[in-house]
């Protein structure tokens, strides 16, 4: 049975890797749509979300009506006693009792004591004070839910990050494996020239020296791949030490239509870090008012009804008009002094506003310089690319003049090594610029609250 046992997870193992071979490399989409399935931070801000639609019904328990009842069973108990009375002894010739203190002594008593009672007692107007409570509470919500909202942008802008990281680190594979192959040409050829006499076996070395070299970027190039895949599959919430496959996925341009201007006036509007600080400010504004609502009187009525006696039988019967008492009313309950609690609430709140407006200017000043860096970033990185692009072709050009001169003669061994460094430099800067413009142009559309709007 346990070989059984063995057998069929081995072979659920090797579907399940046959599964994972055969399944189509991610997109970036797909590598967003696990992460907000997994991710844990989202789980929780939707958790924050939820308490705080308990907390809506909790405030506006306050309007509807409390309904309490009460049941009671006891057995009172009273010793033999002996205790100093008057006591009536004779009549007077008027007619009236003679009295005389006497030791009076009581047996043992007993008797049960049964009653039920309910009661209901509804709040009809405190000036505002429940009121503000409930849009306290709203207001909260809000906050919440856009704290849930910029949490999500924040793991697609992460996603993104690392799926470029990853993107990126291929891509400079594929640039190291070029050089290993131009200095195994080198090496090849320069072994050739020497075997009919026309290169020196110092050459030969310079050769290797060079190939080992690249050889040993490529294996550190195929480790940060590696890492690269780690960091990925950890931001999608899955296990570091999956097998992933990544698919190049550029959906819309690197650089936004927009200019600075705009995109602050676009963050403004969207950014929902800047929503939720809002939020709070408004929700100690309700608190405020709130607390100075403490100083009014609040409205209420109440009606009970009460049922008390020895024999059960009464007190929980069908006939309820009888054995009973009933009470109804109104009334207004003021708050005349309570130790100075009510003003140090109202204080309180008014220092946890003045704190939630300081917190909402400085989250507009960071967001602004954020948005700033972003572009000075991506400016930088678009003449890094044109520029390096332009390079490109230059130096790939030279390799090939150097190589050809060394073909014929002419050049040395120097001059073409040094042409093939400049070429994998500025092919290594492009892919960088390239893939980091990717990476802070996700990290601008977060803070402009518009990242994978397009996906929704």
């Amino acid at each position: 049975m346990a070989r059984h046992i063995v057998l069929s997870v081995q072979l659920l193992v090797m579907m399940h890797q046959i599964t994972m071979a055969q399944a189509s490399p991610l997109s970036l989409q797909d590598c967003i749509d696990v992460a907000l399935s997994n991710n844990y931070e989202l789980r929780v801000a939707q958790i924050g979300v939820q308490l705080a639609d308990r907390d809506i019904v909790s405030s506006r328990s306050g309007w509807l009506p409390q309904v309490n009842s009460s049941f009671s069973f006891g057995k009172y108990v009273q010793g033999e006693r002996t205790a100093l009375e008057d006591v009536p002894v004779g009549v007077d010739s008027t007619g009236k009792y003679i009295y005389q203190q006497r030791n009076v002594t009581y047996e043992q008593t007993e008797r049960n004591s049964y009653s039920a009672s309910v009661s209901l007692d509804q709040h009809i107007y405190d000036f505002g004070r429940t009121g503000n409570m409930i849009r306290q509470a709203k207001a909260y919500r809000q906050y919440q839910e856009h704290s849930l909202f910029n949490t999500r942008n924040l793991v697609i802008a992460n996603v993104s990050d690392k799926y470029f990281e990853l993107l990126k680190a291929i891509k400079l594979q594929h640039v190291y494996e070029e050089a290993v192959k131009h200095a195994e040409e080198n090496l090849a050829y320069n072994q050739t020239m020497l075997d009919v006499g026309l290169k020196s076996q110092a050459e030969i070395f310079q050769a290797k020296v060079n190939l080992g070299n690249r050889r040993t970027e490529l294996i550190n190039q195929v480790n940060r791949i590696e890492l690269a895949k780690a960091a990925l599959n950890s931001a999608m919430g899955q296990n570091p030490a999956a097998d992933i496959e990544i698919a190049e996925d550029m959906p819309k341009p690197i650089f936004p239509a927009y200019n600075f201007d705009q995109a602050v006036d676009i963050a403004l509007e969207n950014n929902d870090r800047l929503k939720a600080v809002q939020s709070e400010v408004q929700a100690t504004e309700y608190a405020i008012r709130s607390a100075k609502a403490r100083y009014a009187p609040s409205i209420g009525a109440r009606v009970s009804y009460n049922r008390n006696n020895d024999d059960i039988s009464r007190v929980y019967s069908t006939k309820l008009d009888e054995d009973f008492t009933a009470t109804i009313g109104a009334g207004i309950n003021l708050n005349i002094f309570n130790g100075l609690a009510d003003k140090a609430e109202i204080e309180r709140q008014k220092l946890n506003n003045e704190m939630a407006l300081e917190k909402l200017n400085e989250e507009k000043r960071i967001l602004i310089a954020n948005i700033r860096e972003y572009f000075l970033l991506l400016k930088a990185f678009e003449d890094l690319m044109q520029i390096n692009q332009e390079n490109l072709e230059a130096y790939q050009e030279n390799l090939r003049l150097q190589t050809e001169k060394r073909r014929v003669g002419s050049g040395t061994e120097l001059e073409v090594m040094t042409a093939q460094v400049d070429v994998i430099q500025a092919q290594e800067t492009l892919v960088r610029a390239e893939h980091d413009a990717k990476i802070y142009r996700a990290y601008l559309e977060a803070a402009l609250g518009i990242i994978g709007r397009e996906s929704e």
